[in-house]
């Protein structure tokens, strides 16, 4: 099991490496699953060098009602998604699917879940990510830590803010 101070590194590290070596994404405005998809290949990188078997995900929505399993990883948030609009080509990322997960995958053993936003994004979807999605991810389905991490697209930077860090009390 990594330290809270591990997984605090692999996240800013991550971050970092997408900022300096993906530039053209910031400049480009890309879509926030092409900077979640980037920002999964570098902190699997980290994970990696752990020594221990964790997997890195993006938009992971394994959900044990259709596959007769014994384990969900799908959020129970209906009463909160009323306001927002939920389609598949929803170019907000509002749907209850994690944006970066490292886990282990079958059931338990969740350890992180990030969201991300740009700093384009809308306040109420920063909102639900940062006061609900997560809090869920937590409660629910029992990841150790949460972050939330918004990129400033024009300064091409970032901010990370925990959510909940490995090792505290919700």
């Amino acid at each position: 099991m990594p330290t809270r101070d591990q997984l605090e590194a692999a996240v800013e590290s991550a971050c970092n490496r997408l900022v300096k070596q993906d530039r053209p994404l910031f400049v480009r405005n890309v879509n926030e699953r092409s900077l979640s998809h980037k920002f999964a290949m570098y902190l699997e990188q980290e994970v990696d060098a752990w020594g221990e078997h964790w997997d890195v995900d993006c938009e992971f929505n394994r959900d044990a009602r259709n596959t007769g399993e014994d384990y969900t990883k799908q959020l129970d948030l209906v009463d909160k998604l009323d306001s927002l609009i939920l389609t598949v080509q929803d170019e907000h990322a509002t749907t209850v699917f994690p944006d970066v997960i490292v886990h282990r995958r079958g059931p338990g053993n969740n350890l992180l879940v990030v969201e991300m936003k740009k700093d384009t994004a809308t306040a109420k979807s920063v909102a639900f990510d940062r006061l609900h999605k997560l809090p869920a991810y937590v409660n629910q389905l029992e990841y150790q830590a949460a972050a939330f991490v918004q990129f400033d697209m024009v300064n091409m930077s970032f901010n990370v803010e925990w959510i909940k860090r490995l090792g505290s009390v919700a």
